[in-house]
């Protein structure tokens, strides 16, 4: 009962991520179990992730800054562990695609061809996942850093100095994450506090290690094709 009273104030604080999870369950389990436990299980995958995106995207188009305000100080329940959770299914990913193209060279034209889209497909959920997760973060540790911290000037309460002087939105976050996603640095955006830089540490460092993972993967896909 102790595991579900701390388990519960999470899923209601995430339900989007919880509730792609629900979908990706709920495919994998509906697929039929001639195919390998690999496929099915990039499959549940592919289809929890891009119920995510859609649903955080429906979010982020709509929200404004009162908004953002409001789900940075819902979401604040079990926030690191949704960052560690993101970060380690992510990389588990790789682990599965990686036997999924061990299945492929045993396969050959349509059935090879879909194997290989599939783990392509996955590859490029697994990238966008990670660093929308992070972009979230950002957003959510900003405001709390914000509103924690009323000594501090306005420009260096949120633990992030945009250009500009605007108040943030998600897009903002966005494209600080997905620049490290891309470059495993920062570009224009200061980080101003040491929680902020903690968590971009470690970003950088998946960021890097992911993305030559998918760079190896990639060659190996090509490879396939050949």
């Amino acid at each position: 009962m102790a595991l579900v009273d701390r388990i519960f104030p999470v899923m209601r604080a995430h339900p989007r991520l919880f509730l792609g999870i629900g979908v990706g369950i709920a495919v994998y389990v509906l697929i039929p179990h001639s195919l390998k436990l690999t496929t099915r299980l990039l499959l549940g995958w592919n289809a929890g992730t891009w119920f995510y995106f859609l649903t955080t995207g429906w979010l982020i188009v709509r929200a404004t800054p009162e908004s953002i305000r409001w789900h940075a100080k819902s979401s604040d329940e079990g926030r690191f562990f949704i960052l560690i959770l993101a970060s380690v299914a992510a990389i588990a990913s790789i682990g599965a695609i990686i036997a999924q193209l061990a299945i492929v060279k045993d396969l050959s034209g349509v059935s090879k061809a879909l194997h290989i889209g599939l783990a392509a497909a996955t590859i490029v959920s697994a990238w966008f996942f990670i660093h929308l997760t992070y972009a979230l973060h950002y957003a959510h540790e900003y405001f709390d850093e914000y509103f924690e911290r009323p000594d501090r000037p306005p420009s260096d309460r949120g633990g992030l100095k945009f250009p500009g002087g605007d108040d943030p939105d998600y897009f903002d976050f966005l494209y600080f994450s997905y620049v490290i996603g891309v470059a495993s640095q920062t570009a224009d955006v200061e980080l101003c506090s040491r929680e902020m830089r903690r968590v971009a540490l470690g970003h950088c460092v998946l960021a890097f290690f992911f993305n030559s993972a998918v760079l190896a993967l990639t060659i190996n896909i090509a490879a396939g094709l050949i």
